[in-house]
């Protein structure tokens, strides 16, 4: 996945653009391709579709990553729900990682040269914002963890994967604000 931009006004057409190509395109076209193929072997099979716990949270420092994760999320709850409906072997769940030790941050170098931005200045609270992330990255746990818990997630056919259990509570509270908002008064 990519993280570009910042709010969503700050957030260039480039921004959008490329988060949305990779980090919802992607998942799209890999469902598109290989679900018929998976249907046709009539074997048991599990896809596992990447997001955020920033899918299931209301804010994240760049709307257009929390946007496309949130909205993979969605697809994936629909696939698997689809997958069950038409009575398929398949199986999918949704990945949905706190802080990994990747190098999301430096994304910027696998930028298509047309979804360039001009230079930009960061201002202090964004440089902040993203030290506080590089922090957390970099104190996150390791890609060998998340496949562990991944692997354990698929046997029991989760739909939801987590990685980091004390994000719980901040997911809980989005989703009773939710709850709370929808009652009929």
């Amino acid at each position: 996945g990519v993280g570009a931009g910042l709010s969503i006004w700050e957030s260039s057409w480039h921004d959008w653009e490329w988060a949305i190509g990779v980090n919802l395109w992607g998942v799209i076209y890999g469902i598109k391709v290989f679900v018929p193929i998976m249907i046709a072997l009539e074997e048991p099979c599990h896809i596992v579709n990447t997001s955020s716990i920033a899918g299931l949270l209301a804010q994240h420092p760049s709307a257009p990553y929390q946007v496309t994760k949130h909205a993979v999320i969605a697809l994936t709850e629909n696939l698997q729900y689809s997958l069950i409906q038409k009575e398929t072997k398949i199986r999918a769940s949704v990945l949905c990682p706190g802080y990994v030790k990747t190098r999301i941050l430096e994304a910027e170098r696998n930028r298509p040269k047309e979804l360039e931005n001009e230079e930009i200045e960061i201002s202090p609270e964004q440089e902040a914002i993203l030290q506080y992330l590089r922090e957390s990255i970099d104190a996150g746990i390791s890609p060998q963890e998340v496949a562990d818990l991944l692997f354990r997630a698929i046997k029991e056919e989760k739909l939801y994967v987590g990685t980091h259990p004390e994000l719980i509570p901040r997911v809980q509270e989005r989703m009773e604000t939710i709850m709370s908002s929808l009652e009929v008064v």
